[in-house]
C-alpha cells in the first residue's frame, strides 16, 4: 500500500472514532510507609476503651492528608497511633517521596494533656499555615469529648500547643468527627464543624470559626438541629470561588433500635463567612446497604466478619469552576447485592445535583462479594482532574486471607464529557503494590470488627494526587502508607 493511502486510512479511522488511543502515562511515585518507625516508641497513655481493648502503639490508622497551596511539594498527613492514643503528623517536602514524622501535642505521649485522641483533619491556609483538629478526651468513657486545634507554621514539622474550641464539650455533647477548612481567599478565616448529639434521638452540626488566624475562636454554636429520630454526620465546609461557604453533610432517619430508613446529603450555604446560614436543602438520596446496627455493610466474603464502616461520604470543590463533588458507598448499582462507589456533582453551588453514577472500576465478572468497593475519598487538582480512591476485593481467591487493594480512578471533565458521564472515569491506578490481607488488620470495638479507620486521605498537590491509606505492612503491623500520582 502506498504511504499516502496509509495516512488516508489512518485519518478515516481517527475521524470515525474506531481507533482508541492509550491513556496518557501516569507518573506514579513510590509507595512509602509513613507511620513507621513509631514516633512515640513504647509510650502508652493507658487509654483502654471497649471494656479494656488495647492495641500496640505500633499500630496506626485513620489517615488524613492535605497539600500546601503555595508549595505543592509540601504535603502533610495525620493519623492516630495506638488505639486513639496519639496524633502523629507525617510531613514531606518532595511531593511525597520522603517523609518525616512529627508529634502533634495532644496526648501525654506526644507532649499534650489528654489521654486519648482521634478523628484527625488538616487544612492549609493560602499563606501556608497548617491547622489540625481532632477529638480529645480524658477518660475511658466517650462522653467527655471536646474538639481541639493546633497550628503549624512550617508545613507540619512543629506544632503549637492545642487549644480547645470554646463550648465544644458543652454544645450538643458529645462532639464527634470534626473537620476544618481554611478559607482559600483569606488566611485569617478558618472554619471548623463537627457532629453534636445532645440526646440519643437527634443531632446537630456544631460550628466555630476564627477571623484572626487562630488567635481566638468563636464560641461553638449549632447551625442546624435535627428533629427527633433524625441525625447528622460527616459535615464538611467547602468554599466556592466567590467566597460562599457550603456545608455538606449526611442526614439520616432511624427509629430506636431499628434499621436506617432514609439517608441523603443535605446542603447549607453562607454568604457572610459563616455568620449566618441558610436552611438545609436536600441534595441527593443515598442508598447504601446497611448492617442492622446502622453501619454500612462491608463484609469479609470468606468469614462473614464485618468491616467497621460509618458510610463515610467525601466531598470536594473545584477551585476554578466551583463545581461540587460527592462520593459515597451505594447499593443501587448492584441491585443491592453489594456496595459500589457512587458519584454526584453540582454545578450551581449545591442547589441541584446530577443523578448518581458508579465510578469504581472493580470488575463485574467476579463474585458479588468480591466486587464490594468501600471507603471512598475525593479530591480535585488545579487543572480540574477529579480523583477518587477506594478499596476493593477484586483479587480475592480461595486461599486463606482476604487480598485487599487501594485504587485511584480519575476523570478530567470537559464540555463534551462531564464528570456526570460514566465514560469520563478511567485511568485507574493501583495504589498498593501488592494486595494486603484485610483479616490481619487490628480489630476494633466490642465485636472485633475489622478497623481501617473512619476515612482516608486524598489531596491535590498542584496537578498531582497524594493518597494516604491504611494497610498491613510486611511485619503484620496496621500502618499508614502514602503514594503520589502525577498527571
Amino acid at each position: 500500500m502506498r504511504p499516502q493511502w496509509r495516512l488516508y486510512l489512518l485519518a478515516c479511522v481517527l475521524v470515525s472514532g474506531l481507533l482508541v488511543l492509550p491513556a496518557a502515562a501516569q507518573d506514579i511515585g513510590p509507595l512509602v510507609e509513613i507511620s513507621h518507625p513509631n514516633a512515640v516508641g513504647s509510650c502508652n497513655t493507658g487509654f483502654a476503651p471497649f471494656g479494656g481493648l488495647t492495641w500496640s502503639t505500633d499500630h496506626a490508622t485513620e489517615p488524613f492528608v492535605a497539600a500546601n497551596p503555595i508549595n505543592p511539594g509540601n504535603v502533610a498527613a495525620a493519623w492516630f497511633q495506638g488505639l486513639f492514643q496519639d496524633m502523629i503528623a507525617g510531613v514531606s517536602f518532595d511531593r511525597g517521596h520522603n517523609w518525616q514524622r512529627a508529634l502533634i501535642p495532644l496526648t501525654i505521649c506526644s507532649g499534650g494533656p489528654y489521654l486519648a485522641t482521634g478523628d484527625p483533619w488538616l487544612s492549609f491556609t493560602p499563606n501556608g499555615d497548617l491547622y489540625a483538629v481532632a477529638i480529645t478526651w480524658n477518660s475511658n468513657s466517650w462522653s467527655d469529648r471536646q474538639i481541639v486545634v493546633s497550628k503549624s507554621a512550617d508545613g507540619g514539622l512543629h506544632w503549637s500547643a492545642s487549644v480547645a474550641f470554646p463550648g465544644s464539650h458543652t454544645v450538643d455533647p458529645p462532639a464527634d468527627h470534626p473537620s476544618i477548612t481554611a478559607d482559600p481567599t483569606n488566611a485569617k478565616l478558618v472554619y471548623a464543624i463537627w457532629n453534636g448529639a445532645n440526646s440519643p434521638h437527634s443531632s446537630a452540626a456544631v460550628f466555630t470559626r476564627t477571623t484572626d488566624g487562630g488567635v481566638t475562636w468563636e464560641t461553638a454554636r449549632p447551625i442546624v438541629q435535627t428533629a427527633q429520630q433524625t441525625f447528622i454526620q460527616f459535615s464538611q465546609i467547602l468554599v466556592l470561588p466567590n467566597g460562599t461557604l457550603v456545608d455538606i453533610f449526611e442526614f439520616y432517619a432511624e427509629q430506636p433500635n431499628k434499621p436506617i430508613t432514609f439517608t441523603n446529603l443535605q446542603v447549607m450555604r453562607s454568604t457572610d463567612h459563616g455568620q449566618t446560614w441558610s436552611a438545609p436543602i436536600n441534595a441527593v438520596t443515598l442508598t447504601p446497604l446497611y448492617r442492622p446496627n446502622g453501619e454500612t455493610l462491608v463484609v469479609d466474603p470468606e468469614t462473614g466478619q464485618f468491616v467497621l464502616d460509618l458510610t463515610n461520604p467525601s466531598f470536594a470543590v473545584d477551585s476554578q469552576s466551583g463545581n461540587l463533588y460527592a462520593v459515597w458507598e451505594d447499593g443501587r448499582f448492584s441491585n443491592f447485592q453489594h456496595n459500589n462507589i457512587a458519584f454526584s456533582m453540582s454545578a450551581d453551588g449545591g442547589s441541584t445535583w446530577s443523578a448518581p453514577i458508579r465510578v469504581n472500576q472493580t470488575p463485574l465478572n467476579i463474585p458479588s462479594l468480591d466486587r464490594q468497593a468501600f471507603f471512598p475519598s475525593i479530591a480535585v487538582t488545579t487543572n480540574g482532574t477529579i480523583g477518587v480512591s477506594y478499596y476493593d476485593f477484586r483479587f480475592n481467591d480461595p486461599n486463606p486471607g482476604l487480598p485487599t487493594d487501594r485504587w485511584l480512578v480519575q476523570c478530567t471533565p470537559s464540555s463534551n464529557n462531564p464528570a456526570s458521564n460514566p465514560a469520563c472515569w478511567g485511568n485507574e491506578v493501583r495504589l498498593t503494590d501488592t494486595s494486603f490481607n484485610l483479616e490481619a488488620v487490628v480489630p476494633h470495638g466490642p465485636n472485633g470488627d475489622i478497623f481501617l479507620g473512619d476515612y482516608f486521605g486524598l489531596a491535590a498537590a498542584g496537578d498531582d494526587f497524594v493518597a494516604t491509606f491504611t494497610t498491613v505492612d510486611s511485619q503484620n503491623i496496621t500502618s499508614i502508607f502514602a503514594r503520589r500520582v502525577g498527571q
